[in-house]
């Protein structure tokens, strides 16, 4: 992370402390434990900087625990207090001892894996466990741990769309008999927003020159259905523009020799820093998301708080980030590649098109998804934990 988005994080720290009364003491020095197993960087880590930030300002104490020291890296980078610990046989035992050694208030996980860690650690413990539901899987996690996990230490389950709530709810009765909430993601306008400078020295960084490309932002993994996107160009032919490709993850050589089979233009970035993430959002001509099983999409959000026309999938929570009309955004049916070429092609050919629902699904994320109202609403839920009081109003 570089020390442009370091500063930008502290100056958006500061800007939504509290200011009145003693919102900024609510936490009374409450240590809050977020923990990660990723492997690494990713949207969520980004969202555990953002939790991290909003309850420090409210006078709570965060804490991050990481299992790889890259992650742990980042953390550190972002100015948060992060341990790296190992993730190898026994991490349930050593979670277990940090949160005695540390008095943990209250304990956040993200991933079924780490629910189950949890589980076993606070076993016998006051430790409230709360789960920031973000698994990627048509199905919800069902086995064993995960069920004990509802019996015993969950205290609450947080979802990132009404989507993923009604719908895990829904399917899998169990989860009903702990508390659920539904917090969305938020993007801060002042950072992510047109920059033409930073778009000009993106397309110089990359080559990119004068012409079009497409962006796709995420981890390379199958839930991304990269392979839907591909094939979607390989049937616009000499019509389809380059793809540019920000993400790692253990299907980048399966990716890589697909696009040479297929003889199209993907070029493969790896993990960038958010600074030249915000260029490569003002500079393309389409942001594309081929998922269909999103928990949420920050990079779509993104995208469009940057006022890029975006082409995504109408599954998962996509379509409540994009909404349901069109008009901030272009929904295209699950795994069609046949529909996602037709969806580029037409929005390339209707360059007015494209600005006009660029500038609406930039009216749309700062409206809808205020990074504010998720900070303040994971405060709270904190607070509910730790015997803390709410914050007025919200």
């Amino acid at each position: 992370m570089t020390p442009s988005v370091i500063a930008g994080a502290a100056r958006r720290a500061d800007h939504e402390r509290p200011r009145q009364g003693h919102a900024a003491d609510i936490g009374r020095g409450a240590r809050i434990l977020l923990y990660t197993s990723s492997d690494c960087w990713r949207g969520a880590g980004i969202s555990y900087i953002e939790i991290a930030s909003g309850l420090e300002g409210c006078g709570f104490a965060p804490r991050i625990l990481a299992t790889n020291p890259v992650v742990a890296a980042e953390f550190n980078a972002a100015g948060l207090r992060a341990t790296c610990v190992s993730g190898e046989r026994g991490e349930s035992m050593r979670l277990r001892a940090y949160l005695h050694g540390q008095e943990i208030a209250a304990l956040l996980v993200d991933r079924a894996h780490d629910l189950r860690v949890a589980t076993i650690a606070t076993l016998g413990t006051r430790v409230p466990v709360i789960f920031r539901y973000n698994h990627f899987r048509e199905h919800p996690p069902a086995d064993g741990l995960i069920r004990l996990a509802y019996r015993t230490t969950l205290r609450e389950q947080v979802f990132l769309s009404a989507e993923a709530h009604d719908r895990v709810l829904g399917d899998t009765p169990f989860m009903r008999r702990v508390a659920a909430t539904t917090i969305h993601e938020g993007v801060d306008p002042l950072e992510f927003r047109p920059n033409r400078r930073a778009a000009a020295e993106f397309r110089r960084w990359t080559g990119s020159g004068a012409q079009p490309f497409l962006l796709a932002v995420g981890a390379l993994s199958p839930e991304k259905r990269y392979d839907v996107l591909f094939d979607a160009l390989r049937l616009l032919r000499h019509r389809a523009p380059r793809l540019l490709l920000f993400g790692e993850g253990p299907q980048e050589r399966e990716l890589r020799a697909r696009a040479e089979q297929l003889r199209i233009d993907v070029r493969f970035f790896g993990r960038v820093p958010r600074s030249q993430l915000i260029g490569a959002y003002t500079a393309c001509s389409a942001f594309v998301h081929t998922g269909c099983v999103e928990t949420f999409g920050l990079a779509v959000l993104e995208a469009m708080a940057c006022a890029r026309p975006v082409i995504v999938s109408a599954g998962g929570a996509l379509p409540e980030v994009v909404g349901q009309d069109g008009s901030c955004g272009t929904l295209v049916a699950p795994n069609s590649a046949a529909d996602f070429a037709g969806a580029i092609e037409r929005l390339l050919s209707e360059p007015e098109r494209a600005t006009r629902q660029g500038a609406r699904a930039r009216e749309r994320a700062s409206r809808q998804f205020s990074l504010t109202a998720m900070r303040r609403a994971y405060v709270n839920l904190a607070a509910r934990h730790a015997g803390r009081r709410l914050i007025v109003g919200s």
